[in-house]
């Protein structure tokens, strides 16, 4: 078998474990999202281990910064909703620039996208605002360390620990990524006034979703766009599947959570044009399949998807029209 086909299966074999271990973890601990430790094992998951390494720690990093601020911040942002929209907006401007122009962007973003949320629980509700902002925190260090452990037991590499933090290049150059970050920003506060005249379900989800897909090239978020789409379909529709069948069934859950994110990760982990199609599709799948235990209804996960369908679709739409198309110059 060729080195770089067993690096991607052994890889997807790591991820998929650690997402068993962060999943149960969470449910024995009592957590309130157990699915939020399931996406950070999926998130950081990297052939590279140095790679998903700083990727773990940024991912943590940004995470502290971000619950902490946002609690602070958020105490006293309780029914005033035109400032907290506000500051949503800002978040995810800032944090958009930071991805695209620091070099270690990742922490940038996810600090910036949790004090988002934070945001939005003080909007949508703020009596779990203290809970939330608790258990985000484990939910996030429980998902990178059983990400990262796999990896060293059983991905590339296994018992090679990595070996230092991966300074990144900028993505993109600043009148860009202000561009972008000013996309991402309208983008934030068009979801927000979208769920307060129209109940979208899942706030959260929606925010988190249209954030992601924004690229420093604005032809690879449409494209990225599409293909989020595309794996909202495949890995939401899976996971309805298993669901229809008998979720509440603990080893039919068990075996196809860990099947479905292992098939997904091996999509994901590969250099491809479509790798993102997996990406996304785990995603779903474990939005969907993930939540206070294996899913007693169908109601809790369609709405989980809808709201990532959702806040996928803005955005895209969006992007299109803050970034057309250059048009080509006549020939003669």
């Amino acid at each position: 078998m060729d080195k770089g086909v067993d690096d991607v299966t052994r890889q997807a074999f790591a991820t998929a474990s650690g997402v068993l271990a962060a999943v149960y973890i969470a449910l024995h601990m009592g957590l309130d999202e157990p699915y939020w430790a399931a996406l950070s094992v999926m998130i950081i998951a990297n052939v590279d281990r140095d790679a998903l390494f700083t990727k773990g720690v940024l991912r943590i990093a940004g995470t502290f910064i971000g619950v902490s601020s946002g609690y602070a911040i958020g105490q006293f942002m309780e029914g005033l909703p035109f400032q907290q929209a506000a500051l949503v907006m800002i978040a995810a401007g800032i944090g958009t620039y930071g991805r695209q122009r620091s070099a270690y962007g990742y922490a940038w973003f996810y600090g910036a996208l949790t004090f988002a949320l934070v945001m939005l629980y003080t909007m949508v509700q703020p009596q779990d605002l203290y809970s939330f902002a608790h258990y985000r925190c484990y939910e996030i260090v429980i998902g990178v360390t059983c990400g990262t452990l796999a990896n060293w037991a059983l991905g590339p590499r296994a018992g090679e620990l990595p070996a230092h933090l991966l300074a990144q290049p900028a993505a993109t150059t600043a009148a860009n990524a202000l561009w972008q970050a000013i996309v991402a920003a309208v983008g934030a506060l068009t979801i927000v006034l979208t769920w307060s005249q129209f109940d979208l379900p899942q706030l959260p989800q929606v925010l988190i979703s249209s954030l992601i897909v924004v690229d420093s090239d604005p032809v690879a978020t449409r494209h990225r766009g599409a293909q989020r789409i595309f794996g909202c379909i495949i890995g939401g529709t899976a996971a309805l599947l298993v669901i229809a069948v008998d979720a509440a069934l603990q080893w039919w859950w068990t075996a196809m959570l860990f099947l479905g994110v292992f098939s997904f990760a091996r999509i994901h982990l590969t250099k491809s044009a479509q790798a993102y199609i997996g990406t996304q599709s785990a995603i779903a799948y474990l939005v969907t399949m993930v939540g206070a235990g294996p899913p007693t209804s169908m109601a809790p996960p369609v709405e989980r998807l809808v709201g990532i369908i959702i806040g996928v679709s803005i955005m895209t739409v969006l992007v299109w029209a803050f970034n057309p198309k250059a048009v080509a110059p006549k020939t003669a």
